[in-house]
């Protein structure tokens, strides 16, 4: 009796087994808890083919650098996208642009297969992020992605210096002590133009934290030997920053050995001059319209500071 009870119970226990099987068999995207990529290759084209491709990762931060550069990349080298990636953890929407509706998080490739491009526009809720990030991770893992290489900005206040330098983050994946901080050094001139940077004058940070989806990608990198850079620039806090994006991607160009990422940015660069000379006028204006009505003040002692309070 007891063999058969032992028998009988054993049956069903196989048939949700082989259930569980057959359905993680459908799905043919990366998958990991709640989140996937899954693939968008056309009928007529097949599965999109990699090479071991460098994959450059953007995102909405600090003048919106990573967003216009890594979107700049894929107009210029006129990339496919291969594929979306899906969460509930992902901030439902669309992104409107170009007169298409797009998937709030992409990820593109060339016609050779050798560049890849991930694009993120939409929050992702922190409970999530792990998720999301691992599976990015193991699709990077499936590829064999050689290189990661995350375009992020760091926000200052006010117009960033015109002659700022980015600085890099560095780790060759396989030892930790291998990881460094270095700048591109394409465009300086002298040690005192080295040490300055975003028009602050403060020379270069010995430490650092990188948060976000671009510091989570970094350290997923780390935990899975795969080969990393960050570059990092000074943009400016609350608008555009195409000429930022300009400096992210030549310095791009400067340490990859990529022949296609030698990119021209001279159209951003004439965006992001046009940009600060509208910016300049307007601080010009404001300020002096501040000094007009300070002159016309002169001379009255604001309430606040007689009464011994003093609001800033």
């Amino acid at each position: 009796m007891s063999r058969r009870n032992k028998s009988s119970s054993s049956r069903p226990l196989k048939r949700r087994e082989k259930a569980i099987a057959t359905h993680s068999d459908v799905d043919k995207g990366a998958r990991y808890g709640k989140t996937r990529i899954k693939p968008l290759a056309k009928v007529v084209e097949g599965k999109k083919k990699l090479h071991s491709p460098i994959l450059i990762a953007g995102f909405p931060e600090a003048g919106l650098v990573g967003s216009i550069s890594t979107s700049y990349i894929i107009d210029k080298l006129h990339m496919n996208q291969i594929a979306c990636v899906e969460s509930e953890f992902i901030v439902p929407g669309v992104i409107y642009a170009q007169g298409k509706l797009r998937h709030p998080f992409r990820l593109y490739s060339n016609e050779k297969g050798d560049v890849c491009v991930l694009v993120c526009e939409a929050p992702i809720m922190i409970q999530g992020m792990y998720s999301v990030l691992d599976t990015v991770m193991k699709w990077a893992l499936h590829n064999k992605v050689k290189e990661v290489m995350v375009l992020d900005g760091i926000a200052v206040e006010g117009l960033p210096d015109s002659k700022r330098t980015p600085i890099i983050l560095s780790s060759d994946g396989r030892e930790a002590d291998a990881a460094n901080l270095i700048h591109d050094k394409s465009d300086v001139t002298n040690k005192d133009e080295e040490e300055k940077v975003a028009g602050n004058g403060s020379v270069y940070p010995t430490t650092a934290f990188v948060g976000g989806m671009a510091g989570g990608i970094l350290s997923s990198c780390l935990s899975n030997s795969i080969a990393s850079k960050a570059i990092l620039i000074y943009a400016a806090r609350g608008m555009p920053d195409p000429d930022g994006a300009a400096i992210l991607i030549e310095s791009l160009s400067n340490i990859t050995e990529n022949e296609s990422l030698k990119i021209d940015t001279h159209e951003l660069r004439e965006q992001g001059a046009s940009l600060r000379s509208r910016m300049e006028k307007i601080i010009q204006s404001y300020a002096g319209q501040q000094q007009q009505e300070g002159q016309q003040e002169q001379g009255q002692t604001p309430k606040s500071m007689r009464e011994g309070i003093m609001y800033g």
